[in-house]
């Protein structure tokens, strides 16, 4: 027979995982010098941590760096290449002057945002044809648009360690821009590019004392008239027109004029300029009077008078850089040499078929010359 048995009191069991006491079976720690210490297990957690913040971190920048280039399409070159020719079809000035070479002699007045924004046959679109890479240099061509017509060019880049970000990025190597010659008249303090105002400055107005002067404008592609300001009733402003092709790379245009035209006030007043230098001219005593269009030079030696016998016909043209050209035709002026000790007075019939050449002065008088 067995003994009933009766309940007794259960022991309590210890996991090792509450309060940080050890169980009753477990080895007594150590003492001494050569006691081994146990690291509790959760001081190595925050070093797993930092490390997996550096990890996160490193591929942020992995994703920075490296997706923008792969959702655009491309390698960073042209990445680099797309967002300039982007601000130029956009008309972005401040960016594309990023991108420039220095100005030299030439003036920026044609790329104010005003002017370019008025520009006619401006790049409308482009096209990456392709890429080639070498030795930290990179060339991409490139076809840019402009209505029906196209032209390729280069853009040059290279690698660049700027600032104290370690990273080499790329960077277009500054571009010469196309360039258009244009004779102003001298002393003048604006021009209209495009319908716009733009001011010259003083230092680099056209010096001289009459007619039109060379300045050089940095231009983007496109369509441009340049003229000079209004004036007065006597000249009319005659404008330029050039069409600058769709390129990025040195270019320059013949001498363009953006003088003035006389209208019937401007002249009627050359011919009476005209007309009074002649009688000045008759005026003289001198069978060949200096800067003058007569010459008796079968008198030379011999003192006299001038008469106008015939007046010519004064014809006004448009000349070259400012200049208009005069011409007196058909005219007809005697050089009477009075009698002398035994001898009749002697007449000279002199043909006047001159040419003068009026010019527009800086403080803005029209003065002739004859051409002798």
């Amino acid at each position: 027979m067995h003994r009933s048995q009766q309940p007794r009191a259960g022991r309590a069991l210890t996991t090792g995982w509450g309060e940080g006491a050890p169980g009753p079976d477990a080895p007594a720690p150590s003492a001494g010098r050569n006691a081994q210490h146990r690291i509790p297990a959760d001081a190595a957690a925050p070093s797993r941590r930092a490390r997996g913040v550096l990890a996160e971190i490193a591929l942020l920048l992995v994703l920075v760096l490296a997706l923008p280039p792969l959702l655009i399409g491309g390698t960073p070159a042209e990445t680099v290449a797309r967002r300039f020719l982007q601000a130029l079809v956009d008309g972005n000035v401040a960016t594309v002057q990023e991108h420039l070479s220095a100005p030299g002699d030439a003036l920026d007045l044609a790329l104010a945002p005003e002017v370019v924004a008025a520009t006619g046959a401006r790049i409308e679109g482009f096209t990456l044809l392709a890429t080639r890479i070498e030795d930290g240099r990179a060339e991409v061509h490139v076809r840019l648009r402009v209505g029906g017509r196209s032209l390729t060019t280069t853009l040059h880049l290279e690698l660049r360690r700027e600032g104290s970000w370690p990273r080499p990025t790329w960077a277009l190597v500054p571009l010469t821009l196309p360039t258009v010659q244009v004779g102003i008249p001298v002393g003048s303090s604006e021009l209209r590019l495009n319908g716009r105002s733009v001011t010259v400055p003083a230092d680099r107005r056209p010096h001289g004392t009459a007619g039109l002067g060379i300045i050089t404008l940095r231009v983007l592609p496109g369509l441009y008239e340049i003229q000079a300001p209004p004036r007065d009733a006597r000249l009319e402003p005659v404008p330029t027109r050039i069409n600058v092709p769709p390129l990025l790379s040195p270019w320059t245009s013949v001498p363009l004029q953006a003088g003035y035209a006389l209208t019937d006030t401007g002249r009627e007043q050359l011919v009476e300029a005209l007309r009074g230098s002649l009688a000045q001219c008759l005026r003289s005593d001198s069978p060949r009077p200096v800067g003058c269009p007569l010459d008796a030079a079968a008198a030379l030696g011999r003192s006299g008078s001038w008469e106008l016998v015939v007046d010519p016909e004064v014809r006004v043209s448009r000349g070259w850089m400012g200049t208009f050209t005069v011409y007196a035709l058909g005219g007809v002026a005697e050089f009477t040499v009075p009698a002398a000790e035994g001898q009749a007075p002697r007449t000279h019939r002199v043909l006047i078929d001159a040419r003068a050449v009026g010019l527009l002065d800086r403080d803005g008088e029209l003065s002739t010359s004859w051409s002798t």
